[in-house]
C-alpha cells in the first residue's frame, strides 16, 4: 500500500531517523507527484525493489501521479545544506532547496553565504538554540552530570575517565567540579547509551534536546530522565 505525505510530513519522517545511516537503511527512494515539492505528493518506499518495478515506477504510483524525485540520501543532504545555511528554514525554504536541486542537479545557495556548503553566521545559529533548534536535520542532544552522589563517585569517575580520555584521578576532580558536560549534540542513539551507563550506576544525568525544524516536538530518547 502507497502512503502519500506531504512535505511537512515527509521532512518528520526523515527527521525521525537517528542519522544518516538510517536513512539509508529506512527508505529505498523518494518519489513525489509534480507542482513543486511545498505542494507535492511524497512516497517513501522501504527498499528499491519497492519503489521500482523492473527499473519503472510501480503502475500504482505511477497512478497516483508520482515520479521518481531524488535518491533519500540526496533528499537528506539537501535538507542538511539548507538547514546549515539557515537554521531557522521555513517549510517554503525546504521546498525551494530541494526543487532547485531536482532541477539542476545543484544546492540552492542561500543569500548572505559565499559558499553553498558554508554555514550561518554565529547570531542566527545561536538564535535557533535559543528556540532549542538543533544544528542538523537529526534530533541531537546535549548531556550533563550536574550532580553525583558521593557513594557514586568513583563508578561515575570510571565512566567518565574513559568518555573523556582523562585518568581516574582528573576524572574524580571533574565529578567533583560539577557541572560536567559529557557530550554535546549526541544522535539519539548515543545519548541513549551514555543514560543508560549511568542510570545503570544509580546517577541520573540532565539532558537537553534540540529538534530538527522549528515546528519539531522536542525529541526525547528512549528510556532518558530528566530530559529538557
Amino acid at each position: 500500500m502507497i502512503e502519500l505525505l506531504d512535505l511537512r510530513q515527509a521532512l518528520d519522517s526523515f527527521a525521525s531517523c537517528n542519522d544518516d545511516d538510517e536513512v539509508w537503511s529506512r527508505y529505498g527512494w523518494v518519489h513525489a507527484s509534480a507542482g513543486g515539492a511545498l505542494n507535492a505528493s511524497f512516497w517513501l518506499p522501504a527498499s528499491e525493489a519497492e519503489a521500482f518495478d523492473d527499473d519503472e515506477l510501480p503502475t500504482a504510483a505511477r497512478a497516483l501521479g508520482l515520479s521518481s524525485f531524488l535518491e533519500p540520501a540526496t533528499f537528506a543532504d539537501v535538507l542538511d545544506v539548507q538547514k546549515r545555511q539557515r537554521p531557522l528554514s521555513t517549510l517554503e525554504d525546504y521546498a525551494a532547496a530541494l526543487d532547485y536541486y531536482a532541477e539542476y542537479d545543484a544546492f540552492l545557495q542561500v543569500p548572505g553565504i559565499d559558499e553553498a556548503l558554508g554555514g550561518a553566521a554565529e547570531a542566527e545559529q545561536e538564535a535557533a538554540r535559543a528556540l532549542d533548534v538543533g544544528p542538523g536535520i537529526y534530533a541531537s542532544f546535549d548531556v550533563v552530570l550536574a550532580q553525583c552522589p558521593a557513594q557514586h563517585m568513583k563508578d561515575a569517575a570510571r565512566q567518565v575517565a574513559v568518555l573523556l580520555a582523562l585518568s581516574i584521578g582528573e576524572a574524580l576532580a571533574a565529578c567533583r567540579d560539577l557541572p560536567l558536560c559529557l557530550g554535546e549534540q549526541l544522535d539519539r542513539e548515543r545519548c541513549a547509551r551514555l543514560v543508560a551507563a549511568f542510570d545503570a550506576l544509580g546517577v541520573v544525568l540532565q539532558v537537553r534536546g534540540y529538534k530538527p525544524f522549528p515546528w519539531s516536538d522536542m525529541p526525547t530518547p528512549a528510556g532518558v530522565r530528566g530530559a529538557a
